[in-house]
């Protein structure tokens, strides 16, 4: 098992201490609005705390902690908002590409091309003329149900509501767009269908109408990659950051304590430091069980009220297998989805990617294996973690008939990623939104019960996926910027 730094390690960190902005975390949400908050003309400090930013390391080889399967990037408008006033949009695009998708049934297994005229062929060979049309014409319909609810976000919505007046304002606003939260995904009519869309699971952090329709859609026609997945994607945001001056301190140390004047928020305290970071607004882009420790214990009793909103009971769990490339199956891909006869752990996403070690590549693969299961078989300990381990491999058995033997290294975040296994992050909950979640997609605010102390993290709206991530990170900008008095240089003098 990976260990944590030791501790006399001292990371460097910035001689700088005091900011307009502090913001703590790895999720995606936090590294965008430092980033933009940069760009409009603050100073900006960013703590990467959770260590989900980065890859973690194990036998030096370099695993991702969860899966990262998406649409177009540029497609999700909040986002490509943000890509583009940060100048990555471009490199975005060129990096993130689509990938064909294997169904594997038993006695059944075709692919899902890239290409619609090769994926029209194969969908043919496999299931017949008659019900590869069925196959693409729910596809092609699940593809646009993400246009039944485009008219009400793109009306920007005050999503999440900050307080009674909001609610009610936006209460007023969604009643111009009814059955906006239908349950317009993917029918299942068939097993290849109720299979596909089991795909919703490793692609959102939470069950409900929208939040199928929405992610479905955008893994429709085809699914997306993206190099060294979220945690690739993090890195390129991340050093745009540190482009725009953003000052950056690392996974390798986090946050020990928040400091408070009275209630409000001013500063951080990292751990094996006396030195306190300050700043006129703080935000957190880590789940509230990653920060809520952070506040002093004697003002801690707000964090009671909002735990309900976001808890979560179920995860993705990811198992690795580091082996020879001639162990791998032939016709085996890069991305499958493979149905199992264990109902309890369901559809297994398995993913194949070039083995990195010390950060260069290897002519070793990795197969990356996910299941969604009860969080409390994480908490159950190591050797419950090894049982699943071993269910997921005996569940994929038809797949991988004679892989196991070959394997040089298994590695999971669970046992082996030393944020994780400490308890400091969860790599990918699901979310259990209550019934007075709005639309069923919100969870926290972006406002906390501390002045001058924001969310910018997946649980704002945690039944948007990335989308929300983009959301709460707009959000949050503009509380900051509302709260410091700064207004975007681009948009000065613009009619508004």
């Amino acid at each position: 098992m990976s260990q944590p730094a030791p501790p006399n390690k001292r990371p460097s960190t910035p001689n700088r201490h005091l900011y307009d902005a502090i913001v703590f975390g790895s999720q995606l949400g936090g590294v965008l609005a430092a980033g933009v908050l940069a760009k409009r003309g603050l100073q900006v400090l960013l703590i990467e705390h959770d260590g989900l930013g980065s890859p973690y390391s194990h036998g030096d080889f370099t695993f991702t902690h969860a899966p990262f399967l998406t649409g177009t990037l540029e497609k999700i408008a909040p986002l490509e908002a943000l890509f583009v006033e940060l100048g990555v949009s471009t490199q975005v695009k060129r990096l993130s590409h689509a990938t064909g998708l294997q169904l594997l049934r038993p006695r059944q297994r075709f692919e899902l091309h890239a290409e619609l005229g090769a994926r029209s062929k194969e969908l043919s060979r496999a299931l017949g003329d008659a019900d590869a049309e069925v196959l693409l014409e729910t596809m092609d319909a699940a593809s646009k149900t993400g246009a039944v609810s485009e008219p009400l976000f793109h009306s920007h919505p005050d999503l999440p509501a900050d307080g009674w007046f909001a609610r009610w304002k936006l209460g007023r606003h969604l009643a111009r767009f009814p059955g906006v939260d239908a349950d317009t995904s993917l029918e299942a009519k068939t097993p290849e269908l109720a299979l596909l869309r089991s795909l919703e699971r490793f692609a959102a952090t939470a069950d409900g109408p929208l939040t199928r329709a929405r992610s479905l859609a955008r893994l429709f026609p085809t699914p997306h990659t993206f190099p060294g997945g979220q945690e690739g994607l993090h890195a390129l945001l991340s050093d745009r950051a540190r482009e725009l001056g953003v000052d950056v301190i690392d996974a390798e140390q986090q946050v020990e304590l928040m400091v408070l004047d009275g209630k409000k928020a001013v500063g951080v305290r990292l751990r094996r430091s006396d030195t306190i970071y300050r700043g006129g607004a703080i935000v957190a882009a880590c789940d509230l069980q990653t920060w809520a420790p952070l506040i002093p214990e004697a003002k801690r009793a707000p964090v009671q009220k909002l735990s309900p909103n976001a808890p979560t009971s179920r995860a993705l769990f990811t198992t690795h297998a580091v082996l020879p490339e001639k162990a791998l199956p032939r016709g085996l891909g890069q991305l499958a989805l493979i149905e199992t006869t264990d109902a309890e752990l369901g559809p297994v996403l398995l993913s194949v990617t070039v083995a990195k070690k010390q950060g260069h590549d290897t002519a070793d693969r990795v197969i990356s294996m996910s299941v969604r299961v009860p969080l409390a078989l994480r908490q159950a300990g190591e050797p419950a973690v090894q049982a699943l381990t071993s269910r997921v491999w005996d569940a994929v058995s038809d797949v991988l008939p004679f892989s196991r033997r070959h394997v040089t290294l298994t590695s999971s975040p669970w046992t082996d990623s030393p944020r994780v296994v400490a308890g400091v992050s969860e790599p990918w909950p699901t979310f259990d939104l209550p019934e007075t979640s709005v639309l069923g997609v919100t969870g926290l605010t972006t406002k906390t019960p501390w002045p001058h102390f924001f969310n910018a993290s997946r649980q704002v709206l945690p039944g948007l996926g990335l989308e929300g991530e983009a959301m709460a990170a707009q959000r949050a900008v503009a509380a900051i910027e509302k709260l410091l008095n700064k207004k975007d240089p681009l948009r000065a003098g613009r009619p508004q």
